[in-house]
């Protein structure tokens, strides 16, 4: 191949994406699109003109996505791991987990059990030039329930259910994640008889978000969106902010511990720019990322507007212990 076809070809490269992960895509976008009309009235035109406007920049998102360079070789099924580290203080991120929180809210202070199941599952993978690089499609499931240890017994409080379809990307330095995503929120049984259940909320709903970071050092910065497609609940501000810093060494700190650690916020329009802070701090035992398999133990705290889905019209404070399950 003559050196001039082959700039013509790493540029084509470069700007496109392979055809089976375009054929792959395509039914997302155009379930994105369907979400976003579903919601239109024909005489809304603010409405409409909003939607326009975050369909645009979802789209420019993944444009530039896309237009990263990508090497042209062989796509993998079912990988083993995905190209977008977990955030390590978001506590919405999919992992297995459990914690034992204090937690004091403007009315009531309560010892609550929090469990988390889940993961996300790699579908395809398109490797870039080096090993760890490349882009990513998968599917993500979570199920994360909180509970009244005060109780004898131990009464459910809240579960929040979410699923997706993540795409994922690295190259170098730099990573990024986009997603669409369901959540529903639903009070527990306990709580409802116990005749001291707040108004039950109808959550349910459907969600895209962005997130991207630059890693180096073990340090890895990050800052992405959020917009809200669809809801069951009547919520006119759709749009939300996510930031934070998180940390993770490669050196033995105790015993074979590694240092591990972040601070994850985030903002909702909902929720008048609120801010909603979670801070993490620990050590990880077992194989490092990539290849990461062992257990982390956590001190946790937050700060802001409730992370569980019936509850997050509330401000709430919580310190505790987590140990987290990586499998």
């Amino acid at each position: 191949m003559s050196a001039e076809k082959e700039e013509v070809y790493r540029f084509q490269a470069a700007c496109t994406l392979p055809r089976s992960l375009r054929r792959l895509i395509r039914p997302v976008w155009h379930v994105i699109l369907a979400l976003v009309q579903s919601e239109l009235l024909p005489s809304c035109r603010v409405r409409i003109e909003r939607a326009t406007r975050v369909s645009r920049r979802f789209a420019t998102t993944l444009v530039i996505l896309y237009a990263l360079p990508v090497a042209p070789v062989k796509a993998e099924a079912f990988p083993t791991h995905d190209m977008f580290r977990p955030l390590i203080a978001d506590p919405a991120e999919p992992r297995f987990f459990v914690s034992v929180l204090a937690l004091k809210t403007p009315t009531d202070r309560l010892t609550v059990g929090s469990v988390g199941f889940g993961g996300n599952f790699g579908l395809y993978r398109w490797p870039g030039e080096r090993p760890g690089e490349g882009w990513q499609v998968g599917i993500f499931g979570a199920a994360d329930s909180q509970f009244d240890l005060h109780e004898n017994s131990k009464d459910l409080i809240n579960t929040d259910f979410r699923v997706g379809f993540p795409l994922t990307y690295k190259h170098g330095r730099f990573s990024a994640r986009a997603r669409i995503w369901h959540q529903s929120s639903h009070l527990g049984d306990e709580l409802i008889l116990s005749g001291n259940a707040p108004q039950r909320i109808n959550l349910s709903v459907e969600s895209v978000d962005f997130v991207l970071a630059w890693e180096g050092g073990g340090w890895r910065p990050y800052a992405g969106g959020y917009y809200l497609l669809h809801a069951s609940e009547d919520i006119e501000k759709r749009p939300g902010l996510h930031a934070g810093l998180d940390y993770a060494g490669r050196a033995p700190l105790l015993g074979d511990g590694r240092l591990v650690g972040g601070v994850d916020v985030k903002w909702f329009d909902e929720l008048n720019w609120r801010p909603g802070v979670s801070v993490k701090l620990g050590l990880e035992f077992g194989r490092p990322y990539p290849q990461r398999r062992g257990i982390t133990v956590l001190l946790e705290a937050y700060d802001g507007f409730s992370p569980f889905g019936q509850f997050y019209r509330s401000d709430i404070k919580y310190y505790g212990l987590g140990v987290q399950f990586d499998l």
